[in-house]
């Protein structure tokens, strides 16, 4: 006889016999092996009954129970499954999703170790038609945590569903604890009953389980079907039943929580649909949410985000063209309202207009009034980037072969009639692929807070000259000062879409028409597809037009785009120098900025016979008209390296370039070290050195200072000339060119703010620009604490990318596209870093530095620094947001407690910059041709 199982899993499905043995084998493959599945079938008419049964025949642990009849929901299935469950303990499955290797073992491990009545992990979303995946509330998830009661952490019941929870069937039955069968969103009704009867609740960090969201089109799930309002209804139900269960057992405090993830969730979620969706159909939602959202208490709507909030006022209004305005900047961060300001108040107008005329409007004016008063949002004073303009599609007209693409840009805040220096552009990015392709715009009307234009896409323009199908997504792309932002171009539900007399462009086909409208979510998109036959017979004949040329290719050896580097590169060796031709480099090829920059610019003023190339992204534009710019990797760069006579790069070149006889060489470096370096660090020895390659190919060296020469110098055993002393980059720094008005005016800052940058060094960890540097200190804590008027500029090391959490999208600003870090440096009034090499730049301003080394210890032990920075910081430690927070507040209060230090340390590592090495590393470089 088997032993009991410890664990029944309740599999529910309902015409999915595709997918319902995945879900099967995901339980029968968990590491614990002593559990049952119950499949509980809601009386499918598909081959689900076949199935099941295969499953029941393949396994002894998998059992079989189908409902006579359908109940059109999960309740009833899910209930079915309890009742045969033989397991003390349970938990639930959907057909269409899986759970994870160990989820099983370790919600057991730790329901038993808690002596819990439930257990909980983490759930994991996948979108089936991107791969893409998401956590859901990963917030509570953190930590391995035993709460004794909901009352310890009410706002779990957010985190609403059933699936995720392995339950005691006893406490189950005991609170006769049972899915509602008569409604859909039965988990919220479930979930909130063993919230409020658990006497322990054990909470694990594992994902235990795969919740997989299939495309709308395709499989349209309960949750899925906003746009149903008998889901809408059901919703509603859901919660008036949850309201009378909580007011029964009286936990006002719960009741205050559920009604805010109403609030922000579920109801939300409708009001989303007014973006892209039915106007009719959002009426009906808002006369039928109206009996309910008068019953919740005011205080709930005050207690909003302002954005949504907002959105609330607008309902509350009937008015729908407000309510779009609010729900794309609560959706999609884009400002498409107007703002009015009166006696000192500023409050989003929407359209009254049509509000007036709404029928049925039952609320109250004072709390609508309120909620769209946004006199304290902080992001009143965003700054540009931070947030995305409106840009609409308001008519479009075929001229000839040509599409004329009519629309508006919507300038909230203003920064356009605030800023000389900004341009627009449409591009069109291949979906699904790195193509993109640029459209000119012509300004028609401007005014302080509209902007009306027309873009013409040619037919040759690139978008159709392909014989496979290709999408393309509408976006405007607006640069401003030293940002650049890209925002899909809106396509309104009241523009119907069109199908253009425009094919594709192929010697070799032409398909269907050009088709050009919204996507679901209302974004402008333009497709094109060849007709099947006439399709493939296209890919056939290209198949050999291709073939025939790689066969030419190879009978002829001409380079292909597939050649290793370093052959290519040794091939161009024999081609003669270009005596006035210099090539500068920075970051590999991401930016134009650091030294480089500076000494190309001093290079331009002392030497305007020289003609140069700089190595940047592509499409990057030059940084003067007369120079040109070649993408780190491709043919143009070998080419370029191989005949410039002069190279400036502030790190290195790729492994297989060699330098040729009259060729020379000027390596500025990027920072002046903490960390120890080349050979100092254990384990890592030089490579072999060479004159043509690498440190060896290297004739003058930029040497900041005597530090730098004591340790970097040795550290990679450089032998070369030395640029003594200071860094060209730095000579803004100490000559005052720029300015902090300008600098702020550059990065759209407001002149009056507080602004702190934060700067850490290089994490090797997560090299992968992926990977997110998590910031370690709480953002939204450290924000508050200060006060609305401080700004967070947060800049990571080049190499590393950081996470900016929304809810302080304002306010800490990814800072790491901007490409001349003294920009930041001179706008900032403090610095904060850790073991970075920007605190010796900095230092050169003399302003207050604090250093948040949380893992110094750690740091120490895996790199190893060149002095002990506890001992020489020209600042406070803080290893805490609170520590930190006191240490900006003292910073500003202009504490002289680090005056001395501050003064030994730009003695000893900043003293020898005295605004000119660019000069000195020009003339370094160009000595031999100069003498």
């Amino acid at each position: 006889m088997s032993p009991q199982p410890l664990v029944s899993v309740v599999v529910i499905v309902y015409n999915d016999a595709r997918r319902l043995p995945t879900a099967v084998r995901s339980v029968l493959r968990q590491s614990l092996r002593r559990l049952e599945v119950i499949i509980a079938d809601d009386c499918s008419t598909d081959d689900t009954p076949a199935v099941a049964q295969s499953l029941v025949d393949s396994d002894p642990r998998v059992r079989y129970v189908r409902l006579p009849h359908n109940s059109g929901g999960c309740g009833a299935p899910r209930n079915a499954g309890i009742e045969m469950a033989t397991a003390d303990r349970v938990m639930f499955l959907d057909s269409d999703d899986r759970l994870e290797r160990h989820a099983c073992k370790n919600l057991l491990e730790a329901l038993e170790d808690a002596d819990a009545d439930f257990s909980m992990g983490l759930v994991r979303r996948e979108y089936m038609d991107t791969k893409r995946q998401t956590l859901w509330y990963p917030a509570f998830f953190r930590e391995r945590k035993v709460i004794e009661s909901i009352d310890e952490m009410p706002e779990l019941i957010e985190e609403a569903l059933s699936v995720n929870k392995l339950y005691r069937r006893e406490f189950l039955d005991s609170h006769r604890i049972r899915f509602p069968e008569d409604i859909h969103y039965e988990d919220q009704v479930f979930t909130i009953q063993a919230y409020t009867m658990a006497r322990r609740i054990a909470i694990i960090p594992e994902n235990v389980y795969l919740w997989r969201i299939f495309p709308t089109a395709a499989t349209k799930s309960i949750s899925n079907q906003r746009h149903r309002l008998d889901n809408f209804r059901s919703r509603l139900e859901a919660h008036r039943r949850i309201d009378a269960y909580l007011d029964a057992i009286g936990l006002a405090h719960v009741q205050r929580t559920k009604d805010r993830k109403f609030l922000s969730h579920d109801m939300r979620l409708y009001l989303a649909d007014v973006v892209a969706g039915d106007p009719a159909t959002t009426r009906e939602v808002l006369a039928l949410a109206e009996p309910y959202l008068g019953g919740l208490a005011r205080e709930r709507f005050l207690e909003l985000p302002k954005a949504l909030g907002a959105a609330y006022g607008m309902a509350l209004r009937g008015d729908l063209a407000g309510l779009r305005q609010t729900m794309l900047f609560d959706r999609f961060n884009i400002m498409a309202f107007t703002l009015a300001e009166e006696n000192g108040r500023v409050s989003i107008e929407g359209d009254r207009a049509s509000a007036e005329a709404a029928p049925g409007r039952d609320f109250s004016d004072e709390l609508a009034e309120e909620l769209c008063d946004v006199t304290t949002a902080d992001w009143l004073r965003a700054p540009f980037g931070t947030y995305h303009h409106h840009h609409e599609v308001t008519s479009y007209s075929v001229r000839r072969r040509d599409i004329v693409l009519r629309g508006f840009t919507h300038d909230t805040l203003g920064k356009f009639a605030a800023h000389n220096d900004w341009s627009m552009r449409l591009v069109a990015r291949r979906v699904g692929h790195a193509q993109a392709v640029t459209v000119p715009i012509e300004i028609e009307h401007h005014d302080s807070n509209r902007l009306e234009w027309r873009a013409r896409i040619a037919s040759d323009s690139g978008l159709f000259k392909f014989v496979m199908p290709v999408e393309w997504s509408l976006r405007m792309e607006v640069t401003l000062g030293r940002h650049k932002v890209q925002t899909h171009l809106l396509w309104p539900n009241s523009l119907a879409a069109a199908t253009l007399p425009i094919h594709l462009v192929s010697r070799l086909v032409h398909g269907r028409p050009a088709e050009l409208g919204p996507d679901v979510e209302g974004r402008a998109r333009l497709s094109a597809a060849a007709q099947g036959e006439t399709r493939r017979r296209a890919l056939r004949a290209l198949d050999r037009r291709v073939l025939a040329r790689i066969d030419d290719r190879r009978r002829d050896k001409r380079p292909s785009d597939q050649l290793d580097h370093s052959t290519f590169f040794e091939n161009l060796q024999h081609l003669p120098l270009d005596p006035s031709l210099v090539l500068f480099e920075a970051n590999m090829g991401t930016i134009y900025g650091d030294s480089p920059k500076y000494v190309y610019e001093r290079m331009r003023q002392l030497r305007p016979d020289l003609k140069s190339v700089w190595v940047l992204p592509k499409d990057t534009p030059p940084p003067h008209p007369d120079t040109r710019t070649v993408v780190r990797g491709s043919r143009q760069y070998l080419l370029a390296l191989a005949q410039a006579s002069y190279w400036v790069d502030n790190q290195t070149l790729p492994a297989y370039v060699r330098k040729r006889p009259g060729q020379r060489y000027l390596q500025t470096w990027h920072g002046i070290p903490l960390k120890r370096m080349g050979k100092d660090v254990l384990g890592w020895d030089l490579p072999e050195r060479l004159p043509d390659r690498g440190i060896g190919a290297w004739d003058h060296l930029v040497v900041p200072n005597p530090y730098f020469a004591e340790t970097f110098v040795p550290a990679f055993a450089y032998e070369g000339k030395q640029v003594r002393w200071g860094t060209p980059r730095n000579d803004v720094l100490v000559n005052g060119t720029l300015t902090r008005e300008e600098a702020r005016r550059l990065l759209d800052l407001p002149d009056d703010a507080k602004i702190v940058l934060y700067a850490p060094t290089f994490r090797e960890s997560l090299r992968d620009k992926r990977s997110k540097v998590t910031l370690p200190f709480d953002v939204d804590g450290l924000l508050e604490a200060l006060g609305p008027e401080y700004f967070l500029l947060l800049r990571p090391h080049y190499l590393n990318k950081i996470h900016v959490p929304g809810t302080a999208r304002y306010r800490a600003i990814d800072a790491s596209t901007v490409q001349d870090v003294n920009l930041l440096y001179i706008a900032a009034d403090v610095l904060v870093t850790d073991y970075s090499s920007v605190m010796f730049d900095f230092a050169l301003l003399g302003k207050p530095m604090i250093f948040h080394t949380f893992d110094y210890d750690e740091y120490l032990m895996t790199r190893g620094t060149y002095f002990d920075l506890r001992a020489e910081a020209p600042g406070p430690f803080t290893t805490t947001t609170d520590e930190l927070v006191a240490a900006l507040r003292s910073a500003e209060s202009g504490t002289t407690e680090h005056a001395a230090a501050y003064d030994r340390f730009l003695e000893r590592f900043c003293g020898m910059e005295d605004g000119h090495a660019s000069e000195r590393a020009v003339l370094a470089l160009l000595e031999e041709m100069d003498a």
